[in-house]
């Protein structure tokens, strides 16, 4: 049964100053009775006691007394035995009472007025985050994407990290941070990218924010002012594509195919673009690397424009069939054009919302003095927590184990397509990540989402990551699922497609 609605608690109201003339058991009563009619005392909110009244006010309790018992025997107020004095739902006079209801419709209407449809807000209003959408109670339901087993996190170790940082002795970690971030956690993943990303940066070249969304703005408001064209991977990630659109840059669609971003297509289409949104460790969502050829000609392309390049560097440590290739960053000549973004949100847990910038030297202060008027700072608890998670080797440990634990369940998901898709859908090799894009065979995308929803499955649309159209195709996610739960739910894809 759900619970009812709490009636609001009103404590004391600023009841203004009594006119000269009139007694304070009138002032009080015409102010409660004001306050009552004009909605400042909505219907069931709860008076002080008469004692807390007085002496608030500086009254003899009697006055307050008699100016309740007035409102009382009227009406406007109601007492209950354990309930207290409180305003009554329905006012004594019908004619006060429609007026009552209509200051109540007259409020409705103002909390249900339409915001100005400035171009932010109406670009805002077409825009549908994707990755925004609830879990169900149970957990997400599979296959949803883009996300990792929070289950196989160490959570008590974790606590023992956040315990220590809150000691008595570490308190200054509660006040304001470096809007850069907390140097350990800088020193720490300017370590972890020269081991794991072949990135050999020091630590003042590295900006810590709360998201890599949160980087890209930055990024296009700074780079790519006005209508600057933008290269955006076509298909590729929903997130970007809608911060360019509500920029108001000139987004540049270029194609994608097996080797990831066609350069020579950029190249055609916008030569003179100031800034190449690229994933070139593994594309999303069709999960290629960018071929050697490609970087090259992409890094001299930034070169000859002065444009730059984001590396969005999203989970490439979970690679299954080899080590993880190194990040465009770490190439000759990209330290001047390559703005290197990666995140703990995927590697860790979402709500840690911490992220990175490896950025040229030139950008450092410019990046960091946005950051600091964007955001403040990253959460210091948090930055203190992960540094020493990282520096005591838990990071390399989980990230090693996640991705053991992930193989398995590529290999099973990949079983499970092969037994119970066959002519529904086809399941591409899968090298690296959380999720890989499949090729519907039957149907449409929407019906297929339709149908797979109702089934109690869920994924994305292709069409979620695409502006050119191309093949029917689901981005199905694998990771945070056990072995039979992925069978289960796929042969209930199975059924509900070829219903």
């Amino acid at each position: 049964m759900p619970l009812e609605k709490a009636a609001p608690q009103v404590l004391f109201l600023p009841l203004g100053t009594p006119e000269a003339g009139v007694s304070l058991q009138g002032w009080l009563y015409e102010s409660l009775r004001g306050a009552i009619l004009g909605g400042r005392l909505p219907a069931g909110s709860k008076l002080p006691s008469t004692r807390a009244m007085a002496e608030h006010y500086g009254l003899a309790r009697g006055t307050v007394q008699a100016a309740y018992q007035q409102l009382l025997s009227e009406g406007y107020l109601q007492a209950r035995t354990g309930s207290g004095t409180r305003v009554s739902e329905v006012l004594p006079d019908p004619t006060l009472n429609a007026g009552y209801v209509r200051r109540k419709v007259v409020a409705k209407s103002v909390e249900q007025r339409v915001a100005p449809r400035t171009p932010w807000l109406s670009k805002l209003a077409e825009i549908e985050p994707i990755f925004s959408r609830r879990a169900a109670p149970g957990g997400l339901l599979p296959f949803f994407p883009h996300r990792g087993d929070i289950k196989a996190f160490p959570i008590d170790l974790w606590r023992k990290l956040h315990t220590q940082q809150l000691r008595s002795s570490r308190l200054s970690l509660l006040l304001d941070a470096d809007p850069a971030g907390l140097p350990a956690l800088r020193e720490a993943i300017a370590g972890y990218l020269a081991i794991a990303r072949g990135v050999q940066v020091s630590a003042q070249h590295i900006v810590v924010l709360g998201s890599v969304q949160q980087g890209l703005d930055i990024c296009l408001r700074l780079l790519a002012p006005g209508d600057s064209q933008v290269w955006m991977e076509d298909p590729g990630y929903p997130g970007a594509r809608q911060l360019m659109e509500i920029s108001g840059v000139n987004r540049v669609e270029v194609p994608v195919d097996r080797c990831g971003l066609r350069v020579e297509e950029g190249l055609r289409l916008a030569p003179g673009a100031r800034l190449a949104y690229v994933t070139p460790s593994r594309q999303a969502p069709l999960g290629g690397e960018l071929s050697p050829a490609r970087r090259l000609a992409l890094l001299r392309w930034a070169a000859e424009q002065g444009s730059y390049i984001f590396e969005d560097d999203y989970d490439s440590e979970y690679r299954f069939i080899a080590k993880p290739i190194p990040a465009l960053r770490s190439m000759a000549g990209a330290e001047q054009s390559v703005i290197l973004a990666g995140t703990f949100s995927k590697l860790l847990f979402p709500s840690i919302r911490l992220a990175y910038l490896v950025l040229p030297e030139h950008l450092i202060e410019p990046f960091t003095r946005a950051a600091a008027l964007m955001s403040r700072h990253a959460n210091s608890l948090a930055q203190a927590v992960l540094a020493d998670f990282i520096d005591e080797g838990h990071f390399d440990r989980h990230v090693r184990r996640m991705r053991k634990l992930y193989t398995s369940r590529a290999e099973a998901f990949a079983e499970a397509a092969h037994r119970h898709w066959q002519g529904l859908i086809e399941v591409p090799e899968i090298r690296a990540g959380m999720d890989i894009a499949c090729r519907l065979l039957v149907g449409n995308e929407q019906d297929a989402f339709a149908r797979l929803r109702a089934a109690g499955v869920d994924a994305l649309p292709l069409a979620s990551y695409r502006v050119a159209p191309r093949d029917p195709g689901l981005v199905m996610g694998f990771a945070p699922y056990e072995e039979r739960a992925i069978d289960e739910a796929a042969r209930a894809v199975a059924r509900a497609l070829r219903n």
